[in-house]
């Protein structure tokens, strides 16, 4: 019997467990699936780790006997060394610790907006620069020779040749500058 004709409808708590269904065929089938699975990562990462292993002890034993040879190289290396074996070595250390920097600063400084560089060769170990370039004029050539003799690190730096070539529908100068470079060392 309703005491109230809005009241909601009661309520059906029952706190014992539900009955567990057993699982089925497929759930089998998932389970061994992952099973497989996880066993085929384990034996990866096994071989993996001996793999891991065998390359830690190639470096380990590479180690000692370099550790075991630096004493007869240094042996080797204490042996004067004649001026024939010396020069080549010399030249590359000059170049290789010529002011880069500095002569690329200066070069960009003494930039100039009617010539473009086509071409340039430096050499640190004789101190030469050449630089091939293009001018819309004659007085333009001049004028970014003279920038560069300003920024300081060329002397005696002068154009050998230049040429008037067609480059699209204009004529521009194409020249060839040389000039002595002053290593900072």
């Amino acid at each position: 019997m309703k005491l109230l004709s809005n009241a909601p409808a009661a309520v059906d708590l029952d706190f014992a467990p539900a009955r567990r269904r057993r699982p089925g065929a497929l759930g089998w089938v998932l389970l061994a699936i992952g099973l497989l699975a996880a066993g085929f990562a384990g034996y990866d990462m096994w071989t993996v780790g001996r793999e891991l292993d065998e390359r830690e002890a190639l470096v380990e034993r590479l180690r000692t006997e370099l550790r075991r040879e630096r004493p007869r190289q240094a042996v080797r290396n204490a042996a004067p060394v004649s001026a024939e074996e010396r020069e080549p070595a010399d030249r590359v250390a000059t170049a290789l610790n010529a002011d880069w920097a500095a002569f690329f600063t200066d070069l960009a400084g003494a930039s100039h907006p009617e010539v473009a560089l086509l071409e340039l060769q430096g050499d640190a170990a004789r101190g030469s620069l050449r630089m091939v370039g293009e001018a819309q004029s004659v007085e333009a050539a001049f004028a970014y020779l003279e920038q560069l003799q300003r920024a300081g690190m060329l002397r005696e730096a002068r154009i050998d040749s230049h040429e008037w070539v067609t480059q699209g529908p204009q004529m521009v100068v194409r020249f060839v500058l040389t000039a002595q470079w002053r290593s900072a060392s």
